[in-house]
């Protein structure tokens, strides 16, 4: 892979990602359509390192609200960010059940 269809791939990470469509089907795709004669330990760790990339970006762009949600979890009185924080936990734990 060279370095144009590197950015083209992350292009379309950050395009697709907030879409309800699945990113990495489109990032498998693109890659397909580049002809990626990589080996798959490769495609994969550059797919989480556009992933993380991602997740690192959407860090920085809400930070604010980010800190808001995490001040809530270290809080010990109840109010608005800490309600939020608790509901964020518990809509976590359907999907740590059957992710185990």
């Amino acid at each position: 892979m060279d370095l144009l269809e590197a950015i083209i791939l992350g292009i379309i990470q950050g395009l697709t990602e907030f879409l309800p469509v699945s990113s990495s089907g489109h990032l498998e795709i693109a890659k397909a359509i580049f002809g990626d004669t990589s080996v798959p330990q490769e495609s994969l760790t550059f797919t989480v390192v556009l992933h993380a990339a991602t997740a690192l970006s959407t860090l920085v762009v809400f930070k604010k609200e980010v800190s808001e949600i995490f001040s809530g979890l270290f809080q010990f009185k109840w109010n608005e960010q800490t309600q939020f924080s608790v509901k964020i936990i518990l809509s976590m734990i359907p999907a740590v059940i059957i992710g185990l």
